[in-house]
């Protein structure tokens, strides 16, 4: 069987029927064949055809991208698979959250000793400990306690802040907040 010339085919191809249907030029793709088709001689149409069906339009990369002229040097490293597709620049690491479960519970001295931070929140001096110097509370993994204990320690800091044990702004204890020598707290008010 002789298959007929590609200008046939691709006319075949063009009918009506097997056109796309939807919105679309008004001009049938057939109509449009046959005028390059008559416009130029068979070969020149199929190429002119198949480049305006293959043309893209231009995008930002292909302005970077530099065009290879014959006669000019191109160094063997440029070719490359790592310079022709570079790896993508790697994600931002995630935050240090601590040390894992299996740890913190090993080094953690509120885990092991069984007890509660809050069981000290009327010590100024202890929860000093774990504030830095600017006031803000130390991270997790800064301390290095387990995620519960850690947020007792936020609410032992808190609670200080609050009755005035130590200041806000900075990990120095307030004036007049420690315990006086007879046991009484006196708070900075």
């Amino acid at each position: 069987m002789v298959r007929p010339p590609l200008s046939i085919r691709l006319l075949h191809t063009s009918l009506a029927h097997r056109a796309p249907t939807g919105a679309g030029p008004s001009i049938s793709a057939r109509d449009s064949l046959a005028s390059v088709l008559s416009s130029a001689s068979a070969d020149e149409a199929t190429r002119r055809l198949f480049d305006s069906m293959t043309s893209r339009v231009r995008t930002e990369a292909d302005e970077k991208r530099k065009s290879f002229r014959a006669g000019s040097y191109a160094p063997p490293h440029s070719l490359t698979s790592s310079s022709l597709y570079p790896e993508p620049r790697p994600y931002a690491k995630a935050p240090l959250l601590g040390p894992s479960k299996k740890i913190a519970t090993k080094i953690d001295p509120f885990h092991l000793s069984q007890t509660s931070p809050l069981d000290y929140d009327l010590n100024p001096h202890f929860a000093l400990q774990f504030v830095n110097p600017m006031g803000k509370i130390k991270s997790r993994a800064e301390t290095g306690l387990t995620w519960k204990n850690q947020r007792k320690i936020g609410k032992l800091v808190r609670r200080s802040r609050a009755m005035g044990l130590i200041s806000r702004w900075s990990n120095q204890p307030v004036q007049g907040g420690v315990a006086t020598s007879d046991g009484r707290i006196i708070g900075r008010y």
